[in-house]
């Protein structure tokens, strides 16, 4: 059954749209609020496949679903009419929105959502242009031709045209009017003011001088222009007559913001984009080859992280000053360098499913697509990503040593993208050594994955798809309090068993301590849930409190964050115990083997009495267990 099917017939079975007044989810189960819950078939609803049980509790009917509840969510949400981002939906949002957000991911966040909608058009328009190049270089068309001029206006247009596209993509990222600033694009790039610039006309506005220049392919004027016209328009909207905005408010924003745009907006931001090619360019003059490694070795690592996303202008604003980029040309081999590393972790493979995934992964790459061999492949088998950046790092070096350049375009990697580095004098020395810096990052990569990692061996696939390698295991008390059995906790889910075996903890001190050495799988919105694994493979759940996901994290405060790697006693959470349970809610501490059945034998150290954080408290054991429980777990995602 498909999480669509599980989706609907769970909405069917509670009694249809018109009996859920409200829907949120936690870390295990659906929350709904029901008008009658009589109607609701409590029973089918429990024998559908990927349904654990029903709760019924504070007004509550709670469909468990276990880990896929947030896919599960995604798909019920629309068959109820409701978007995620509704009031009513997941108090996720809601808190998501009171966090505060420093300089830098405020930055990161604004560039992605301005350019991650058009990397892909731009892509598919840059590798058709490297095309043609590649086409006219070979003689197979002249630029004369017709078949050329067609293709060549499909290729050049999203450049060309730029400032209305990423005036679509501003006003969704300054949450402005997209039509309007789509408008202002237009104006920046409206063929009268074009020709007036290329012919060195002299225009006034109302008697003021204007500073005439070229805006197509730009992309800072355009985003400048838009904040100001998200301004603007709030302002308006504040003393605009409501009967009068749908009319006055579009004019009145036209009228200031495009006259100012060609005023003082346009000419000062050109500029700062022309100074800003002038010192990128400046800096990679001064040690090309030291800065292709560099950047070719970290490449990858910046694109898990997020920051690739700041590189993503500078691109584009060279190719709009300059006509060329040399910094994507030092990076492109870092794609070659993934596909290396996965190509050699197929050939050493011994588990015919990892094998699979590896090579449809390898393929994949080769066309410029890395997330399968980055998040399947090469990073849950960190050796093999590091290997993979080393090889980027000389292949970085030799694209930088050679001069390469990226022209008239965006290449997003894989093999279509080649053509965009050969210049307009053909295949030269440059593209030559662009084509070895991706042969050498490929092969080293491949070379050194094959000597110094380990084989995949014959694995078991967990429930979650994380690769890890499992082993016995002591974990420690995360909290100070008394141990309780797993069986008297007031919540089947827990105490029946239907996550996993564990123990509880009813907490003397708000604090939460690392069990283990590991690393932070999850961290839910609200704060009251948080899941580690153990570099020995153990999946731990830690749940402060019963039903406290309807607090919508008061009282909690995380000291961590999802993919954080943590030490065994380090401060993980603090939560005031005695608020929560002032609010009526049940304080005790779950802590949940979520991959039990990896184990042969799970042990509780210490049962009803005391405890201090940091003391022994459970113990999980494969011992005796056959070979495939202890060989490596493989994500096959």
């Amino acid at each position: 059954m498909t999480d669509k099917e599980l989706a609907q017939k769970i909405v069917d079975l509670v009694g249809g749209k018109s009996n859920v007044n409200s829907l949120i989810h936690c870390v295990t189960r659906l929350r709904f609020k029901l008008k009658d819950e009589s109607i609701a078939k409590t029973d089918d609803i429990k024998n559908l496949d990927g349904v654990m049980t029903i709760i019924k509790s504070g007004g509550q009917y709670q469909v468990v679903i276990g880990d896929k509840v947030a896919d599960i969510y995604n798909q019920v949400m629309p068959i109820l009419g409701l978007k995620i981002d509704d009031d009513n939906a997941a108090e996720n949002i809601d808190n998501n929105k009171k966090e505060k957000k420093n300089i830098w991911n405020s930055l990161v966040e604004l560039l992605s959502s301005l350019f991650m909608p058009v990397l892909g058009p731009l892509a598919s328009a840059g590798i058709l242009k490297g095309i043609l190049v590649l086409c006219t270089v070979t003689g197979i068309l002249t630029e004369k031709s017709g078949t050329y001029m067609i293709l060549y206006a499909a290729s050049d247009a999203v450049f060309y045209f730029l400032p209305i596209i990423l005036g679509f993509s501003a006003a969704k990222a300054f949450k402005t009017d997209p039509f309007l600033s789509a408008i202002i694009g237009g104006a920046l790039v409206y063929p009268n003011m074009v020709s007036a610039y290329s012919a060195g006309k002299a225009l006034h506005f109302m008697g003021i001088p204007v500073i005439l220049m070229n805006y197509t392919q730009t992309l800072i004027p355009i985003v400048a222009a838009i904040y100001l016209l998200s301004i603007v328009q709030k302002y308006l909207n504040k003393i605009v007559p409501k009967q009068l905005k749908g009319i006055f408010v579009p004019l009145l924003s036209l009228v200031i913001v495009v006259p100012l745009s060609f005023l003082i907006v346009g000419p000062v931001t050109s500029t700062l984009s022309q100074w800003l090619a002038d010192a990128v360019l400046w800096i990679y003059g001064i040690a090309p080859t030291f800065a292709g490694f560099l950047l070719a070795g970290i490449w990858q690592l910046a694109v898990l992280l997020g920051l690739h996303w700041a590189f993503i202008p500078i691109f584009l604003n060279n190719i709009a000053t300059k006509g060329f980029d040399p910094i994507n040309a030092m990076l492109y081999c870092t794609v070659f360098g993934q596909v290396g590393a996965a190509l050699a972790m197929s050939i050493k493979a011994k588990d015919p499913k990892f094998k699979e995934l590896s090579i449809s992964a390898t393929i994949s790459g080769f066309l410029g697509i890395t997330e399968p061999i980055i998040y399947g492949v090469t990073l849950p088998h960190k050796k093999s990503f590091l290997m993979a950046s080393i090889g980027s790092a000389f292949g970085g070096a030799i694209a930088g040593f050679s001069g390469a350049k990226m022209f008239g375009g965006f290449a997003s990697g894989g093999i279509f993208g080649i053509p965009m580095f050969i210049g307009n004098h053909g295949i030269n020395s440059s593209f030559i050594g662009f084509l070895i810096s991706l042969v050498v990052a490929f092969s080293i990569a491949l070379v050194l994955t094959l000597v110094l990692v380990p084989s995949v061996k014959t694995s078991k696939k967990d429930t979650k798809g994380a690769t890890t390698e499992v082993t016995d295991s002591s974990i420690e008390s995360p909290l100070s309090g008394t141990v309780m059995p797993l069986s008297s906790v007031n919540d089947e889910v827990f105490s029946k068993g239907f996550m996993g075996k564990g123990v509880a903890i009813s907490p003397t001190l708000g604090e939460v301590y690392a069990p283990f050495d590991g690393e932070v799988v999850s961290v839910f919105p609200t704060k009251h849930a948080i899941g580690l694994k153990s570099n020995a493979g153990v999946e731990l759940l830690i749940h402060i409190g019963l039903d406290t996901v309807n607090l919508k994290g008061k009282h909690f405060d995380t000291q961590i964050k999802a993919g954080d790697t943590v030490k065994s006693g380090q401060l993980i959470e603090k939560f005031d115990y005695k608020a929560i349970q002032k609010d009526g809610y049940d304080i005790t501490v779950p802590i949940i083997i979520t991959n039990s059945n990896d184990f042969k034998d799970i042990s509780v150290l210490k049962s009803n009495q005391s405890i201090e954080h940091g003391d022994d408290l459970l113990n999980a054991s494969n011992q005796n267990n056959d070979d495939e429980i202890n060989s490596t777990v493989t994500s096959h995602a």
